[in-house]
């Protein structure tokens, strides 16, 4: 709370200008002043400021409500957090922007979110950059995530918190149940106009979240909300009134709930436009005035079917036309082009999210929730991953190589020089090894060039014939499938590759649990990701068939130590919640093995007996030798 006798000044304007703001202020009838703050700093017109004590860098806005204390405008919010990789730490650092390299990594992250990316237009990146920074209106607080990586700070992330949403059907329909603070003024009986004037601003909502494709599936997304609701409990505000929920809706949870982990919980779908565009547009072009509120946003709907109708030289009326045309019809029924101008007009219902930000909040939210459940269904979590009970037991398992040599002029000149007899050269690849194996193992092979490894794994599959020249002996029986870890087709994007095969809905979610889920790598060729998102992209392959069994060789070998290490921690997750077995070979693994973590190893030496190690057998005596 206020101290009575500190001095306040009216925010009278504020200006963004680089990775700074300036607000002019002016403290009674004094002269108007102007102080300079970071860029995304939650203050603006209207607001009333204070200073801390003399000599202190710390600003607060006044908080409207006298039992709340006042909100910090500085020093600019940071805060730390941990990812872990296997055995390995690595920093999180999630703060507000205030320099020239925090607004340069804000639009180097920009570019993974799809809004942002221009990736579909013939302009360069130099040529044409739509930077969230000026592409939203209203009060909004950026924070970006920096991972540590040897001695720099890397991208790793941002999260965009927004002005709620104006019309939320869903959110109305819950909020109808009755809301009564205990500690703030804040009440309703009903969710009506008047309780939208006086507390549509207690909601702050997440207008994005993005992380870097590289570093997905470390859990960094749930790191960053963590870090927003915090700053939203702290710092975020409208007229000095702190947020008591926090919202978010996305395209993306129709496919891919990202945020439950995080403690939000589903409320429903919106409405989307479907039913009532066409007659917005009718009275658009009636009455093309109003620059405010939903209004603004049907402006912008209006001027993109303008500009459609121009395109393919049509009247407006035309257009019209054509819009309702395809609503009715089948989504399939859209041309890509004219799918890519209709879809900036159309709005499909999409899944609405709240999360409370105090103790009442989340004691209603569960109320109002089990009052007034979501009339659609919430996205379950699917187990279709998950194989039936496979146990691998194989005794004596010995592999010998056989190559009779032809009789040539080159051959006995090599014989007689050396004084070699015989006619065919023998070589024991492996001899007499014992396998045995469980759903959620994952069995390391090891061993230098030459000893086995790839002949090994290929004696592993039932499927397989192996070379002529090759001797296999063993006892049991082979009572399993296995799958591959192999490149996609290269012809059409990666999504069309999976969904064509496995259905849109299984390519999406496998694809997120290997860690690929940026939209613009659904849309890419196989050839066109990089070599890290290729390997995710084979793992969801993986994932959406049917095999027990999965048998990778030469894993990660082309991959950089950082990109190998987070693609080893995904492969682990998935094979243990799928309940596949896994036989990994590879001869370098030494810089991801403590994000592997395997069940156990086995490793191959040419020409000696071969020896099964727990894990961590292998790192502590054998690599501790080694090094």
């Amino acid at each position: 709370m206020m101290s009575r006798s500190c001095k306040i000044y009216s925010v009278l304007t504020a200006n963004p200008k680089g990775h700074f703001k300036n607000i002019t202020v002016r403290g009674g009838n004094e002269t108007p002043v102007t102080i300079r703050v970071h860029r995304f700093a939650v203050v603006g017109r209207g607001d009333t400021i204070r200073f801390g004590t003399a000599g202190s860098n710390k600003v607060f806005v006044v908080s409207k409500e006298e039992s709340e204390p006042d909100i910090p405008l500085t020093p600019l919010f940071s805060t730390d957090d941990t990812v872990y990789i296997g055995k390995e730490t690595f920093e999180l650092r999630i703060k507000e922007l205030n320099s020239d390299a925090d607004m340069r990594a804000l639009e180097f992250l920009e570019q993974f979110h799809y809004k942002t990316n221009n990736s579909l237009s013939e302009k360069s990146h130099s040529e044409e950059q739509k930077s969230a920074t000026a592409s939203v209106g209203g009060r909004r607080a950026v924070l970006c995530a920096d991972i540590k990586i040897g001695e720099r700070w890397v991208p790793a992330g941002y999260i965009d918190l927004q002005m709620p949403l104006m019309m939320c059907k869903p959110r109305h329909d819950l909020f109808d149940y009755p809301f009564g603070h205990p500690e703030r003024d804040i009440a309703w009986e009903r969710w009506d106009q008047c309780a939208m004037k006086g507390y549509l601003n207690t909601i702050v909502r997440v207008g994005r979240i993005v992380v870097s494709p590289e570093l997905r599936g470390l859990g960094i997304t749930r790191r960053i909300l963590k870090a927003a609701k915090t700053f939203a409990v702290e710092r975020w505000h409208i007229g000095g009134v702190r947020p008591i929920f926090m919202e978010i809706s996305a395209e993306m949870l129709r496919h891919i709930d990202f945020v439950s982990s995080s403690g939000f919980k589903y409320v429903g779908q919106t409405e989307g436009n479907l039913s009532r565009v066409v007659k917005d547009m009718e009275h658009m072009a009636r009455a093309p005035s109003g620059e405010f509120g939903m209004m603004s946003l049907q402006r912008k709907y209006f001027r993109a079917l303008e500009d459609y109708c121009k395109t393919i030289q049509i009247s407006f009326e035309e257009g019209l036309e054509v819009l309702k045309r395809k609503i009715e019809q089948n989504h399939d029924a859209l041309t890509t082009g004219e799918w890519a101008i209709l879809r900036s007009i159309i709005r499909h219902p999409i899944p609405y999210y709240l999360c409370p930000l105090d103790d009442y909040a989340s004691k209603y939210l569960h109320a109002a929730l089990k009052a007034r459940p979501p009339k659609e269904a919430v996205i379950t979590k699917r187990s279709e991953f998950s194989v039936k009970s496979t146990q691998i037991s194989i005794e004596s398992l010995s592999i010998r190589a056989a190559y009779r040599m032809p009789e040539t002029k080159s051959t006995k000149i090599i014989m007689d020089a050396f004084g070699l007899k015989g006619d065919t050269i023998y070589a024991d690849i492996v001899q007499n090894i014992s396998v045995k194996a469980s759903n959620g193992n994952i069995i390391l092979v090891v061993g230098s060039s030459g000893s086995g490894k790839s002949v090994f794994l290929n004696a592993l599959d039932p499927g397989k014939t192996l070379d002529g020249n090759l001797m296999v002996r063993r006892t049991g029986i082979l009572k399993y499938s296995a799958g591959w870890l192999r490149p996609l087709r290269e012809d059409i994007p990666v999504f069309e590759a999976l969904a064509e095969k496995f259905t849109p809905e299984r390519a999406f979610i496998a694809l997120s649990r290997a860690g690929l889920s940026e939209a613009l790598a659904f849309i890419k060729p196989f050839w066109m990701l990089s070599r890290g998102q290729q390997y995710r992209a084979m793992m969801a392959d993986l994932l959406l068939r049917d095999e027990e069994v999965w048998i990778l060789d030469e894993f990660c070998s082309d991959l950089d130590p950082i990109t190998a290490k987070i693609v080893a921690h995904n492969l682990r997750k998935q094979i243990i919640a799928s309940g596949r077995i896994a036989f990994i070979a590879a001869a370098n693994h030494t810089h991801y093995l403590d994000a592997l973590r395997p069940t156990k190893v086995l490793m191959l030496r040419s020409g000696d007996q071969a020896a099964w190690l727990s894990f961590k057998e292998y790192q502590d005596e054998f690599l501790q030798q080694a090094g």
